[in-house]
């Protein structure tokens, strides 16, 4: 009898060690440092144009292309919860950068842009009504309404975590929108907002400005906030040393594939023209995006403490058009790289 008491008290210790609820404790008092990194690189890879159906001869050599690497810091401190939710957090930006280069032949162009919300301090409220309320509570504030726009309280990376205790070799599905929050997609017009024009200024395609370089807060990749992503988490350990930590670890699959839709334009347009005004212009971009990697959880501390993915980004982008002089085709491959390094960890609050 002693026996089977003590056999079935061993089960139930073991299925406890097997099953992890893997939550965020917002209940503890300490400050969290998350450090994300994110490099997004496309080189066009091919290149051709036709007039009339006919090939047209034009010295390229490859190459051509552009590579954004950005850098957000931020440090959380949850100030109040609510049954185990953070229902107002201090978040201070300490950095919110931006580099891109950008490849013309042989010759690059650099480009450094800071966001709004840099050495900015927010503290983000959940009122009684559910709805969330920002307020700058040290630094600028900033010019740009939407740089204010679309902050939650908790932290991003909780988007990949699954709903229910999970066991190694344990699986389930990753929705468009929670990828777009956990590597930070959710929030780029928050962070790069698009500058407003200035007088004189006239926007040009894409959410450009013309005669300066710019544009929408992405850093031009469109097709990163656009397309249609999906993706599988599999538990692939359950005790695995991590930075220190003694974590559970996630592998991730995620991948995109499909068709931007591009409305037709119109005007006028140097380079390639046939004699414009051009009536007409067509583009259509198809897309392929395979990323894999893992996130590393740590159960003793509660919290998220690694995220690596990386993966091949493919287009094809096709454009027709009319002219005076006939119907262009141009058709435009580009290959790159998207790499995201978020890495989380606790800090001694100024206070302490």
């Amino acid at each position: 009898m002693m026996w089977t008491k003590w056999t079935a008290v061993l089960a139930g210790a073991l299925l406890v060690a097997a099953a992890a609820d893997l939550e965020t404790d917002y209940t503890r008092d300490r400050a969290l440092r998350i450090e994300s990194t994110s490099t997004y690189s496309m080189e066009t890879t091919d290149f051709s144009m036709e007039v009339n159906g006919e090939p047209m001869d034009r010295t390229w050599g490859g190459g051509g292309g552009s590579e954004t690497l950005k850098r957000v810091v931020t440090i959380d401190r949850v100030l109040a919860h609510d049954e185990g939710r953070p229902t107002r957090v201090r978040r201070a930006f300490e950095l919110v950068a931006m580099e891109t280069v950008l490849a013309f032949g042989e010759e690059d162009r650099e480009i450094e842009t800071e966001g709004p919300l840099a050495e900015v301090t927010l503290e983000i409220d959940v009122n009684e009504d559910g709805d969330i309320e920002i307020e700058v509570v040290e630094g600028d504030e900033p010019d740009q309404e939407a740089a204010l726009e679309g902050h939650r309280p908790a932290l991003a990376l909780d988007a990949l975590l699954p709903e229910d205790d999970v066991s190694e070799g344990d699986s389930w599905d990753l929705e468009r929108d929670a990828i777009l929050r956990a590597i930070g997609l959710d929030l780029e017009g928050a962070l790069f907002p698009r500058p407003e024009p200035e007088e004189g200024e006239e926007e040009g395609r894409g959410g450009g400005r013309r005669g300066r370089w710019g544009g929408r807060g992405a850093g031009g990749n469109r097709l990163l906030l656009e397309a249609e992503w999906e993706g599988t988490a599999v538990v692939i350990s359950d005790d695995e040393e991590v930075e220190g930590q003694s974590c559970v670890v996630i592998e991730l699959e995620i991948e995109a594939s499909g068709e931007l839709e591009e409305q037709e334009r119109t005007g006028r347009r140097g380079g390639f023209s046939l004699g414009a005004p051009l009536p007409s212009v067509l583009v259509g971009t198809t897309y392929e995006i395979e990323l894999e990697g893992r996130l590393a959880w740590s159960l003793e501390e509660g919290r998220p403490v690694l995220l690596e993915l990386e993966g091949s980004v493919t287009t094809e982008r096709l454009v027709e058009r009319e002219g005076r002089g006939g119907a262009m085709r141009i058709s435009t491959t580009q290959e790159g790289t998207l790499e995201v390094l978020i890495a989380v960890t606790e800090e001694i609050a100024e206070d302490e």
